[in-house]
């Protein structure tokens, strides 16, 4: 019987890949989908993220190594099987270029699918870096897959743009937001708290996110002398202390160069965070234009007018379940 041969991306608490591989987990067994998955628990724990980065390289290398001869060792005893497909949670995956390799010594047709998150393709992403070298892996991702999901139109549009693929390859699904996780939070009772959950890197702008603190409070400072700034990544929050502060707060900033989905805005959003966002990316695709700012000056004005008002979280991306359905459905 065919089967799903799941590859997963490794654990990071505060990061959604341990929400994502529950989820998927779940929908794979709710289903009754038959799948593998790939987990090399000798991987050990992932080690401490460099500030600003989303992943620690060397461990990411190393438990994506251990991946792949986990991968191998099915090959070997003959476990791929014709009309098995790979699903990759994070399809740029070093190595992904020997599924093709094995299918074509063994003789085997099995799939490879999964969701790209990012890659060199995007002008304002940090692994632009290394484009010179990265295109030319990334080209392989796309000629070799067979359906790639993407988080939004927005880096779909970039990826036909910048790299030879046929746009039937890709499809737009979203990605799932931690729904389990948050439906728990309370949300009644809101505090004048500004929220900057992105990483605090370039691509990211958090200065600005100080420059808004200074302006902001000097508008606001005397009717909410309790107001608090917050820029989540300097706060050492567990998981669920994260969730809680965003049921408190009452608004989530962005000024990101970067954002092909964006899990902290949507996660905020849903959790009633009034968002101010730049009318840019893939923003203006999820969020209405109320919501959007085409200059700093505007966002000063949007965040204080949230803080007097009601807040107003504002999400129009599908369910989990939704979007993880789609990935599977031609096994349900």
């Amino acid at each position: 019987m065919a089967k799903v041969i799941y590859v997963p991306l490794e654990h990071i608490p505060g990061r959604y890949t341990v929400h994502m591989d529950r989820d998927i987990t779940k929908h794979l067994q709710d289903k009754n989908i038959p799948f593998v998955k790939i987990y090399p628990e000798a991987a050990g724990e992932a080690g401490p993220l460099p500030e600003g980065c989303f992943l620690n390289a060397a461990y990411t290398s190393k438990f994506k190594s251990m991946q792949m001869a986990m991968i191998a060792g099915m090959y070997e005893r003959g476990e791929v099987e014709d009309g098995d497909t790979f699903f990759f949670s994070d399809i740029w995956f070093p190595g992904v270029e020997s599924i093709a390799y094995m299918n074509y010594f063994h003789k085997v047709d099995a799939k490879i699918t999964g969701v790209i998150h990012a890659g060199s393709f995007t002008d304002t992403d940090f692994v632009r870096d290394m484009e010179r070298w990265a295109k030319n892996f990334e080209d392989i991702i796309f000629d070799i897959s067979d359906k790639i999901y993407c988080a939004s139109e927005f880096i779909k549009q970039d990826i036909i743009k910048k790299r030879y693929v046929s746009p039937d390859k890709l499809v737009v699904t979203g990605l799932p937001v931690d729904h389990t996780g948050l439906d728990f939070i309370d949300t009644s009772y809101k505090e004048p708290i500004v929220i900057f959950n992105g990483r605090l890197c370039d691509e990211k702008q958090p200065w600005l996110f100080d420059e808004l603190e200074r302006q902001v409070t000097e508008r606001l400072g005397d009717t909410f002398p309790n107001i608090r700034f917050i820029k989540t990544q300097t706060e050492n929050l567990s998981k669920e202390d994260y969730y809680r502060l965003l049921g408190q707060s009452k608004v989530v900033v962005s000024y990101a160069l970067q954002e092909n989905f964006g899990f902290g805005v949507a996660e905020a959003a849903y959790l009633g965070c009034t968002p101010v966002l730049p009318n840019r990316l893939v923003y203006p695709e999820l969020y209405d234009k109320k919501h959007l700012f085409d200059r700093f000056e505007q966002s000063v004005d949007m965040v204080c007018e949230a803080l007097i008002n009601e807040t107003e979280g504002a999400i129009k991306i599908p369910s989990a379940e939704t979007c993880i359905s789609e990935w599977f459905k031609e096994y349900e």
